[in-house]
């Protein structure tokens, strides 16, 4: 049976089986991939900043991580948005493992109440079919944007170099400042207005953004948490009279001896055409020569509208390696919710009876909505002792995940996700802690034991949830818990 669960970071042996998975996943075929180092990723996990809160994630058989998940959620800007990276080494495919993943995820998202998924995919460059795409296609992905994934070699070509060089000129009109690590005191509001210009400038194709303005204090915090692992590399132009007109920034990683990283470069509508582009990584070029130990390639990506910057990369000398594929999908917003199937020794099922003005009663599994802040487990424990008075075990069997979008099933919500839980007992007696008023506000009235054949046999107005309930429990008699849940209908 493959389980799910989050990963502590600061679980060293732990954080250390799911990053080898997510590395193994996400680097398989990919020569020129470009990962987050296992320091890094610990870092940034151990010590969360205010911008963005990180997930590590991981499938389970039995105890052997056979899948990873990387969960992240935006706290200051896109704020329906989450992020997700699923990872499953060649050799754990095709058992399941990258679904349950993507099943936790669309779960937490509803906890969040958010209802954008994006992803990032690195594509070599080849006409054979890639996994990952053809997984992501099946969820519903489509490709918003496309990029360049570009190296160049290091040391830089000194020939090149000097030919450049010849070629632009002097930056008339403008005066370049470098710095390594922070940002000059002086050079702060500048530089924040800048990164705010790159963040709206930058070519998204169709996905959707809605970034944050940088701030100063925003930048000094960025600043020092990239400072644990990386050091930055800044060339910023002004004109003579010290308006801001452009920058560009690298990386070298520290715990990365063989890439270096060329991030953004920015030259403001009204100063281009003046080769300032080409002057500022010119100048970061510098910088690197300065500074680069064993470092052997130099990364950077360019989206496929973004023709001057490609125009820019060539002259540099960039290669084409990879393609990296921006991703989105639009989800309703659906309330999550965790059920328990309680069979008692005799294989009866326990249902709940929701009485309703408009519609037919139905007879649905105990549980409900899950609140802000819960799992589902814990969603399910606090409803089952709510209503039924029954102390769910530390890791039932979860057999079945519905997904029904429609109107009328929780208010302010375009649908339900039910997650299903196997709960045996000997016998119970439903009495939980709420009162028969309580209950009744809720539309409950009453309970119920059934045996599969009173299911099967009922022809009455009332209805099941699900309609095929019947089906679903002798499945699970005859079989037992599925390795992974079972996807069912309304």
């Amino acid at each position: 049976m493959i389980t799910v669960r989050e990963i502590d970071p600061s679980d060293d042996a732990a954080y250390g089986s799911w990053y080898d998975a997510f590395r193994a996943g996400l680097s398989e075929g990919r020569p020129a991939a470009l990962l987050e180092t296992r320091e890094a990723l610990a870092c940034s996990l151990r010590h969360p900043g205010p911008q963005k809160t990180r997930i590590p994630v991981g499938a389970f058989e039995g105890d052997r991580l056979i899948g990873a998940l990387l969960f992240a959620y935006p706290l200051l800007d896109n704020l329906d948005s989450v992020e997700v990276e699923i990872a499953v080494p060649p050799a754990e495919r095709r058992r399941g493992a990258g679904t349950m993943l993507w099943r936790w995820a669309t779960a937490r998202a509803a906890e969040l109440g958010r209802t954008i998924f994006q992803a990032e995919l690195g594509v070599p460059t080849s006409d054979q079919p890639w996994p990952g795409s053809i997984f992501a296609a099946g969820l519903g992905f489509t490709i918003g944007n496309v990029e360049d994934h570009l190296v160049v070699p290091l040391p830089y070509d000194a020939d090149r170099l000097e030919r450049l060089r010849s070629e632009v000129g002097e930056p008339n009109g403008y005066r370049l400042t470098s710095w390594v690590g922070p940002c000059p005191e002086q050079h702060l509001p500048a530089y924040a207005d800048l990164r705010t210009a790159m963040d709206l400038d930058v070519p998204s194709g169709e996905m959707t953004r809605d970034p944050a303005p940088w701030t100063v204090e925003r930048l000094r915090a960025s600043e020092q948490r990239l400072a644990k692992n990386y050091l930055a590399m800044v060339t910023m132009a002004h004109t003579l009279d010290g308006a801001p007109a452009g920058y560009t920034l690298m990386y070298l990683m520290n715990a990365d001896p063989e890439h270096a990283l060329q991030d953004d470069t920015l030259v403001l509508r009204d100063h281009r055409g003046h080769n300032l582009g080409a002057h500022l990584k010119l100048a970061n070029l510098d910088q690197l020569a300065k500074r680069r130990t064993t470092q052997r390639l130099l990364h950077t990506w360019t989206a496929h509208s973004n023709v001057a910057m490609r125009t820019v990369n060539a002259r540099f000398g960039f290669e084409v390696v990879e393609q990296h594929h921006e991703l989105e999908r639009a989800t309703p917003k659906l309330r999550p919710a965790a059920r328990a199937v309680v069979l008692d020794r005799d294989d009866r099922i326990l249902l709940m009876r929701f009485s309703f003005d408009d519609r037919p009663d139905v007879w649905a599994a105990p549980g409900g909505g899950v609140e802000p802040g819960e799992s589902l487990l814990q969603a399910l424990t606090r409803e089952l002792a709510e209503e039924i008075g029954l102390t769910p075990p530390v890791d039932p069997p979860h057999v079945w995940h519905q997904e029904v979008v429609a109107a009328g099933h929780a208010r302010g919500y375009d649908g339900v996700i039910n997650d299903y839980f196997l709960i045996r007992v000997d016998s119970h007696t439903p009495v939980g802690s709420m009162s028969a008023a309580e209950l009744l506000a809720e539309n409950v009235h009453g309970h119920r034991w059934w045996t599969l054949d009173e299911l099967t046999a009922y022809d009455g107005p009332d209805v099941f949830s699900p309609r095929a309930l019947p089906v679903y429990l002798a499945d699970l008699l005859a079989s037992g818990p599925p390795a992974s849940p079972h996807l069912i209908g309304l």
